[in-house]
């Protein structure tokens, strides 16, 4: 026996825009250690169609901002990123992932080339951690720093976004092609705007250096100004957004158990070019198959199929587990992401589902299930 108390639980992390969730009704949660809006008063899905039809802003500033600089930055990229770090155009951004010496997904991130020499990679909040660990242990002696507490990273997206942001800007910003970044000054502040997103909308991702609140507020200012309807947006409907168009979500989608091409983002890697880690298991995994793919299924009634519920063949026989479920708005259906064996694959194929005890009935569906025009 001891009389000694245990530690108390870990303070979450703030971002700067926390004081202004809470004063605008954002409900607030632990997420990777961090106290973020799960939704505002308006609810999570008045937030997701907002994005859908205008403009919704996200903060995302929880997530990790690491700079590779030098000499041996692109080297280093080239090695530690599996999609084609040589062939990125300076105030280009590509996505990618790290990957461990057997294939397994470390992290999916964004690549933004800044400079010939100087990249900015962008990880998940709860990696961010153990992704700069790893990225400094297979450096290749180029510069790496943890930008994370100097940026402020925020999303704007939706049909109008682009839009939004050109106006606040004065202009600049709708010029700008899919996954490519510039510098512009917004609200006094100086800020990177890529255009890229994780909603299936168009948009940006905004970094700045400091005034985040001001730029935050400045663009629901403008939005007012010119009648553009604009919405804060939280978690939750952060990941119906990302889960209709077919992002994924590391810890659901994406594990270091997982691969990219299990998880069908083989596109994201280049065979073809440097010796990124992992590769080798890559490409034998690719000669052999795949035993099993990311696959989307949609209940024929209503529930949700909730991460860890088992996914069963009509048989009875055990396919897999849930990694990610939910009602998804725009497409109007019941929904979940498994890992399912390639002969249960096809597009049709009849599953079912253990709903909190009870049999549900689904299929493969056709992913996405949802794309913007």
């Amino acid at each position: 026996m001891t009389d000694e108390m245990p530690p108390p639980p870990a303070a979450l992390q703030r971002t700067h825009l926390h004081d202004w969730h809470v004063e605008n009704g954002g409900r607030m949660v632990d997420f990777a250690g961090w106290e973020l809006p799960v939704f505002y008063e308006a609810g999570a899905l008045a937030e997701h169609h907002a994005t859908r039809d205008s403009v919704g802003l996200f903060d995302i500033d929880h997530m990790g901002q690491i700079q590779i600089a030098g000499d041996r930055a692109l080297a280093t990229v080239d090695r530690l990123v599996t999609s084609d770090m040589a062939g990125l155009a300076v105030g280009s951004a590509r996505y990618g992932l790290l990957c461990n010496d057997d294939g397994g997904v470390i992290d999916d991130v964004i690549v933004y080339r800044l400079a010939t020499a100087d990249f900015l990679v962008v990880v998940n909040a709860a990696n961010r951690s153990a992704d700069f660990e790893w990225m400094c242990s297979h450096g290749d002696d180029a510069e790496i720093i943890d930008r994370s507490d100097e940026l402020s990273m925020m999303a704007v997206q939706g049909p109008n976004a682009v839009a939004l942001v050109d106006a606040a800007a004065g202009g600049g910003v709708a010029e700008l092609e899919r996954f490519t970044s510039s510098r512009i000054e917004l609200f006094d502040t100086t800020a990177i705007v890529g255009r890229t997103g994780y909603t299936g909308e168009d948009g940006v991702e905004l970094y700045v250096d400091g005034g985040v609140v001001d730029v935050w507020t400045g663009l629901l200012e403008t939005a007012a100004g010119h009648d553009i309807a604009a919405m804060a947006v939280g978690l939750s409907a952060r990941d119906s957004l990302r889960f209709e168009p077919g992002y994924p979500l590391y810890g659901h989608e994406l594990a270091t158990d997982i691969t990219p091409l299990e998880a069908r983002l083989g596109w994201a890697v280049d065979f073809e070019g440097a010796d990124f880690i992992g590769r080798d298991a890559l490409v034998a995994q690719k000669e052999a198959g795949i035993t099993r793919r990311l696959e989307t299924i949609v209940l024929h009634d209503k529930g949700v199929p909730r991460e860890g519920s088992p996914v069963l063949a009509e048989d009875g026989a055990e396919l897999g587990m849930v990694v990610s479920g939910m009602f998804a708005p725009t497409a109007d259906v019941f929904a979940a992401n498994v890992f399912l064996p390639r002969t249960h694959g096809a597009v049709g194929t009849p599953v079912v589902v253990d709903v909190r005890g009870r049999h549900k009935a689904a299929s493969v569906a056709q992913r996405p299930l949802y794309r913007a025009d």
